[in-house]
Formats: C-alpha cells, sequence, structure tokens
C-alpha cells in the first residue's frame, strides 16, 4: 500500500497547503533527492519544518485511513501512484508554478521513454487539419518517435493519439477527470491499445472524480508541461487549447503553429499566436527540424531546487 500517496492526498485538499505549498514542495523534493521520501519521513520533517501542518494531519487518522482503503482499492486495479519527488514523477514538472503533488495512471510511465510532443487542437476541426494530421504528422511520427502527449479529446487530441498508435509509438491521455471515470467514456475503448503501446493514461484527481469544465483548463497546463513543445494544430480565438498555448510560453516552452487562413475562424487564434512570435510549422519536415533542435532535459537542471 502506498502510504505516501495516501497521506498526500490529504495534505493537497489541507488549507495549509494552499498557504505554504512552495515549502512542503521542498520538503518532498529533498526527501526524494535523499531516496528517503515515505511516509514517516515526510511526518518527522513536517513536525520540523511545518509543526501546524503536521499537527493538523495527524489529527486526521479517520481519514488517513479512508485514504489508504481508497489507495488499496486502486492498487487492485492496476493504478500506479506518484508523489512529488518520487523518481518516476516526471522532471517536466518541477518547473511549473504549482506542479500536481499526487499523479496516478494506468500502464507505463511513458514520459520518461523519451522527447514527448504535446499535441493540441479543436473538438471540431477542419477537414484540412485532419487531413494535415494524416499526411504531415503522421510522416513526422513515423521518422521522429515521439511519444505524443495530448487531452482524449475528440477531434484533434483523439487523432493525435490515433496516429501515435498506429505508428506503435507511446501515448499519454492527460484526463480532465479522475481515472475511475473517464472522460469522454469512449476513452474506455482506448485502454488496451494505448498501454500495449506503452502508454498511459493520466490523472491528477481521486480516482471517481467526475468531470467538471473548470478541470480542463488546469489539466491543460500538465499537457503543456510533459511536452518538450506544444504543436497547436487549430484554435479559434479564447479557446482551451490557446490556454494551454499560454501555459508552455509560460514554462519557457516552444509553441509551434499549423498556419490557417485569415478568414477562416477556425485559426483565428492560431494567427494570433503567430503574430505574436509562434513559430510557423508548414509540413512534416519544418516539424522534424524543430523537434530535433530540442535538447532532451539534464539531470543537472533541477539542482536548483535542492
Amino acid at each position: 500500500m502506498n502510504d505516501l500517496y495516501s497521506l498526500s492526498q490529504i495534505l493537497k485538499h489541507h488549507p495549509l497547503f494552499r498557504t505554504r505549498r512552495d515549502e512542503v514542495l521542498r520538503v518532498y523534493f529533498l526527501l526524494g533527492s535523499q531516496k528517503n521520501l515515505n511516509a514517516d519521513s515526510l511526518l518527522a520533517a513536517l513536525k520540523y519544518q511545518i509543526p501546524e501542518l503536521h499537527g493538523a494531519l495527524q489529527q486526521n487518522h479517520d481519514l488517513f485511513k479512508r485514504h489508504c482503503e481508497e489507495t488499496w482499492r486502486m492498487s487492485e486495479k492496476g493504478v500506479q501512484m506518484i508523489s512529488y519527488g518520487e523518481e518516476a514523477y516526471p522532471r517536466s514538472c518541477y518547473l511549473m508554478e504549482d506542479p500536481p503533488l499526487t499523479l496516478s495512471y494506468w500502464g507505463q510511465p511513458s514520459w520518461q521513454g523519451g522527447r514527448s510532443l504535446a499535441v493540441v487542437g479543436s473538438r471540431e476541426p477542419c477537414f484540412e487539419s485532419t487531413q494535415w494530421m494524416e499526411k504531415e504528422f503522421s510522416d513526422f511520427c513515423e521518422r521522429a518517435k515521439p511519444v505524443v502527449v495530448s487531452g482524449g479529446a475528440r477531434g484533434v487530441d483523439q487523432k493525435a493519439h490515433a496516429i501515435a498508435l498506429r505508428h506503435h509509438l507511446s501515448t499519454v491521455v492527460v484526463l480532465p477527470s479522475g481515472l475511475g471515470n473517464l472522460y469522454p467514456e469512449s476513452l474506455r475503448e482506448w485502454i488496451e491499445p494505448v498501454i500495449a503501446s506503452g502508454g498511459c493514461f493520466l490523472s491528477e484527481y481521486s480516482f471517481e472524480q467526475r468531470m467538471h469544465k473548470h478541470l480542463f483548463h488546469h489539466r491543460n497546463r500538465l499537457i503543456a508541461a510533459l511536452g518538450c513543445a506544444s504543436l497547436l494544430i487549430e484554435a479559434r480565438r479564447r479557446s482551451g487549447t490557446l490556454i494551454t498555448a499560454q501555459q508552455a510560453l509560460q514554462l519557457g516552452r516552444p509553441v509551434w503553429v499549423v498556419p490557417g487562413h485569415p478568414l477562416d475562424v477556425h485559426f483565428g487564434g492560431s494567427l494570433d499566436l503567430l503574430s505574436e512570435g509562434a513559430f510557423l510549422i508548414r509540413d512534416a519536415e519544418d516539424l522534424f527540424m524543430s523537434f530535433n533542435s530540442e535538447p532532451l532535459p539534464k539531470k543537472g537542471q533541477l539542482e536548483f531546487l535542492v
């Protein structure tokens, strides 16, 4: 049983975590760097460094027991659980302003398997966008072998996942819900092929969490963090896709944009990004060259956190 995950689930919902988040994350990271991150060591460190939070956690025995029972049920269903600071935690997430304290996933931690590309776009893409993905993005996947990260929604997201699977590539489906309430429900048909390809379904929410509208935008920052860059296929103005692009830029990650005609409302947001300096992607060759120019993260890049 993962007692650290159970304890972390309580901690991240406690009001004190919101005000002392940076201090708590530093404790997790330091313990993780010392290979000593577990429930007991975390409580001991918090008792010394944030005693009021330690006291609050110590008083929640019944809640901890309930979370442990839920963690056991998740394990029985094949769910893997990780906390901030653990070895499998995505390194790119350490650079986020508000990184997830916990993550759960079905499948393999494929974000560790190589260079990843986040792909975002409309739920109702135009014909030209889907054709571009079939021709250019598919050719890029064949040559570059990326780990494809997207959100599992209909339209561009599912097209990106499908092309990755067709080329036997790992793909990460980042959910706006818990693993026990996959959204959209049609994703249940994708579980077997995604896991068989070495990919995963990833969530930062509790197992039974249902989809809520605000979770889409919250989820999108994780998509942006997991890619070395974000490829924006098609975006209207004031769309969730643009929010993902802005979050990628805040992380210092490049945003690559497929252009469209100025009179086509499907591409209003895309053209805005290009006018603000985003890199234009015409075809598979542009994408291949840009992708290969992005360096893989080095271990030393996170030393400033210690």
